[in-house]
């Protein structure tokens, strides 16, 4: 198992612990649970970056699991339940902080954006760099994905550094996945209609 399947294990462990003190056969059950949701979203080699996506109540509902590309860009991979049936917006945030569930996730701060440009894929004047293809999720509430972003990369390189390449998402406060409670319209300002935040995962590397 790589490293950091085992920080993203441990931190559901504790989230679960925390949930429900005292169930300790169902935490192991969630715990395995959580490994085997993890082998099936990607390859083991995926050990660039990961997160526990959690809603607004606090409580674990996904993870996504993220790679650097071999030029540019990072791929990633979602899995997240219990959602309303139809699309949701998902941004990149500058601040891997999503403790404040209770205030609707302000603390993982605005959008990546270092160009200070208008949101939108499809908006002539953009995108934001935190601009990213909604999802969709299911009757059942459940939505899995595979997403790409060629503007941004997990860590810095001599191309980021001379800003002619990828802006690199790592620093000292990391950065969060923030999924919306309606699609992203892709032109609207500032965040493409997508409502309020109901979701977030703060994304640490394994290095």
């Amino acid at each position: 198992m790589s490293r950091i399947r085992k920080l993203l294990l441990i931190t559901s462990g504790s989230v679960l612990a925390l949930s429900a003190c005292g169930n300790g056969g169902q935490n192991t059950a969630a715990h395995d649970a959580d490994a085997a949701l993890l082998d099936a979203l990607a390859p083991a080699s995926w050990a660039d970056a990961a997160g526990q996506f959690i809603g607004v109540d606090g409580a674990p509902i996904g993870h996504v699991v993220l790679t650097n590309t071999p030029r540019a860009g990072v791929l990633m991979r979602v899995d997240i339940a219990g959602v309303s049936e139809g699309w949701h917006a998902l941004h990149l945030h500058k601040v891997g902080d999503c403790s404040d569930y209770a205030d609707g996730f302000k603390a993982s701060g605005s959008h990546v954006d270092p160009d200070d440009q208008p949101h939108g894929l499809l908006n002539i004047y953009g995108p934001e760099r935190a601009d990213m293809p909604n999802i969709y999720a299911g009757a059942d509430g459940h939505a899995t994905a595979e997403l790409f972003n060629g503007t941004v990369a997990l860590f810095a390189s001599e191309a980021s550094a001379a800003q002619a390449g990828p802006f690199p998402l790592f620093d000292d406060d990391g950065f969060a996945i923030i999924i919306h409670e309606s699609a992203d319209d892709h032109t609207t300002q500032p965040i493409g209609g997508a409502g309020k935040r109901i979701a977030c995962a703060a994304i640490r590397g394994a290095g």
